[in-house]
């Protein structure tokens, strides 16, 4: 596909939560006739991929979840060797990442539309990494998805906000949540129910902990009084799975 093609295309799946780069191209191409006026799309994600291959450089068969447009999907992709099965829970938002895997050509990868809070994990088989960015505080019960993930895998990297002010509350399984209405201005990165609960920090810890994490490497923590960013590592040293199962 040529330039004007891509473009055609881009603005037809559009609009875009991130634009995308392809053969030193940035799409969708903007108007500048019309651009201050415009919602432009952010600028490409860059970095996830690679912080995950440095503290998983071995890592070939990866499941990615809450893959959006593809961005990361694609980064992980790229790397030799790596067959990706990337999850969103959106169809618009995965059409769109099954264009920009096209147009790289790529097929070692397997996207998969799918609610993560139902889908049947062990179904998929193992993995020697999960990256789950984007996506813990989206969810209802995130305590949960933690615990099927230790179930496929022994390494999981994780990109979450959580809860760092007032208004935190004992969640049914122990857990110190804050109730969020998902009320992002950008529709198509909301979670698929109006409400979600976010850890706070002693929380989301001890949560990968009793999933079956044993070794947590924090990577980056910006706490604030309300909404806090972290990136974590984690690893299980223990030779045995919740479910039995061994090692991809």
């Amino acid at each position: 596909m040529n330039v004007d093609e891509i473009q055609r295309k881009a603005l037809e799946l559009g609009p875009w939560v991130n634009s995308f780069e392809f053969d030193g191209t940035t799409y969708p191409l903007s108007d500048r006739k019309n651009a201050a006026n415009a919602e432009l799309p952010a600028p490409p994600r860059k970095g996830r991929a690679q912080a995950f291959f440095e503290v998983f450089p071995d890592t070939r068969h990866i499941l990615e979840l809450g893959a959006l447009e593809g961005a990361d999907t694609v980064r992980l992709a790229r790397r030799p060797g790596t067959a990706v099965v990337a999850v969103e829970g959106r169809a618009d938002n995965l059409a769109r990442a099954e264009f920009i895997i096209g147009l790289h050509q790529l097929a070692n990868v397997e996207l998969m539309c799918a609610d993560v809070e139902t889908l049947d994990f062990e179904a998929l088989g193992t993995f020697d990494a999960v990256l789950c960015a984007g996506l813990l505080y989206h969810l209802q019960e995130p305590w949960k998805l933690l615990h099927q993930l230790a179930k496929i895998t022994d390494r999981l990297f994780i990109s979450t906000h959580y809860w760092g002010g007032a208004g935190t509350e004992r969640a049914a399984d122990g857990y110190t949540v804050k109730l969020v209405r998902e009320e992002h201005p950008e529709p198509r990165t909301r979670a698929l129910t109006e409400t979600v609960l976010w850890f706070d920090r002693e929380s989301l810890l001890h949560a990968i902990k009793d999933a079956g994490f044993d070794a947590v490497n924090i990577l980056h923590d910006a706490p604030t009084a309300t909404v806090c960013d972290m990136i974590v590592a984690c690893h299980r040293t223990s030779p045995h799975r919740p479910s039995g199962t061994t090692a991809a």
